[in-house]
């Protein structure tokens, strides 16, 4: 039996697109759902789930939760709406009031209309910021897995599309072609987007496939035909449609010789990526890597301008942070920036220092990298220079 409740945690939304939820329950659902979660003293923990009544029965098999139950379980006194999202809310304020709760914990997700049949019920909140980020954060050893598995599908992908830039033939004016067609940033970007849906991926983000000028903003996705000589930076960042998690490489390639310039642009930026992976390992902060990579890119005679897309002329520099947490968010906490807090054994992160100029063009290189005891290894490692014949 339970002694006296010291916590009790909500957590709602529609699990295939909070994925707070979905990490905790581990269980897909396009429709509205609720965790309930109960702490003793003793720390035991008793959760409840709460989903359609047609879902009960696959969340009994699948769900991480004691118990499953449905809106019309909780049926109070008033009776239930007719609308779906407002019925299930009714029932989880029903639910929380039968078990005596007088204040729920919840996170930065929950939405509003829960929140309001909660209060009406009499029932408190409290907002724990960081309720759910931890446990984001520090993967376990099926979710680097997962991120592997990703990554590794990236990897093919971005060879695909490097090969199909490096391999082109050119034109007398120096524009790309392929298969007889001019070959665009559009065109490349669709090319990745039908190679990762026939493998179980998915794109809901456009791939970057950009060169000069508008690789000066650097998250550009680009647009036009591509030039021989010119680089053309490729960031892809595949959905797994299996596992929920995600991928996200980002490599530079050159059709024909590349200019000094990008070369010497090219070498600073993977030093400065050696030198972020170098310094990520536990108890160093996200700040501390960002600071390691801006360090090389000014030692080899490049500046640091956050904040500008504008691409001078003559001076390329880095404008981004050095990284930001993977998992089931292609971004998520923590940054590895200004600012950013301790790193924890664990995580997964991308590192992708970049130098961009609107007159050279620019460079990115970015690989994952997980956190280990004492340091940091990259998943799935492959090639990472500009020639990709």
């Amino acid at each position: 039996m339970f002694t006296m409740l010291t916590k009790t945690i909500l957590l709602a939304g529609v699990p295939i697109t909070n994925q707070t939820l979905y990490h905790r329950i581990r269980f897909v659902v396009g429709d509205s759902a609720a965790f309930i979660e109960q702490i003793d003293e003793d720390n035991r923990r008793q959760s409840t789930l709460l989903v359609r009544d047609i879902e009960m029965d696959r969340a009994r098999k699948h769900a991480r939760a004691h118990r499953v139950a449905c809106a019309a379980d909780f049926k109070p006194e008033s009776g239930l709406s007719g609308d779906r999202d407002t019925a299930l809310a009714q029932a989880v304020a029903e639910c929380l009031r039968r078990s005596g709760v007088r204040t729920v914990t919840t996170d930065r997700t929950l939405p509003y209309i829960f929140a309001h049949h909660v209060q009406q019920a009499g029932i408190g909140i409290e907002y724990d910021g960081e309720l759910g980020v931890i446990e984001r954060r520090v993967k376990d050893d099926q979710e680097i897995e997962a991120l592997l598995r990703a990554q590794s599908m990236t990897q093919e992908t971005m060879i695909m599309a490097c090969q199909m830039i490096a391999r082109a033939s050119c034109g007398r004016d120096g524009i790309l072609q392929h298969d007889g067609d001019v070959l665009t940033s559009e065109r490349v970007r669709r090319t990745i987007t039908r190679f990762l849906i026939d493998r179980g991926y998915s794109a809901p983000h456009d791939s970057i496939v950009a060169t000069v000028p508008h690789v000066a903003d650097c998250h550009h996705f680009g647009t036009g035909p591509l030039k021989t000589g010119l680089p053309v930076i490729i960031d892809i960042f595949p959905f797994d449609e299996q596992s929920r998690y995600w991928g996200d490489c980002t490599r530079t390639v050159v059709h024909g010789e590349p200019a000094d310039e990008i070369r010497r642009m090219h070498a600073a930026v993977v030093a400065a990526k050696q030198a972020g992976i170098a310094a990520l390992r536990p108890s160093v902060t996200g700040e501390q890597v960002h600071h390691a990579v801006a360090g090389v890119i000014q030692q080899h005679g490049y500046t640091m301008s956050r904040g500008s897309t504008r691409g001078d002329e003559d001076s390329p520099s880095m404008r981004h942070g050095t990284g930001h947490g993977i998992g089931l968010d292609v971004h998520e906490p923590i940054l590895l920036d200004d600012g950013a807090g301790e790193i924890l054994k664990g995580e997964v992160f991308t590192v992708e220092p970049g130098l961009y100029s609107g007159r050279f063009g620019g460079v990115r290189v970015e690989d994952m990298v997980a956190v280990t005891d004492s340091g940091s290894r990259i998943l799935a490692p492959f090639h990472e220079g500009l020639d990709w014949k």
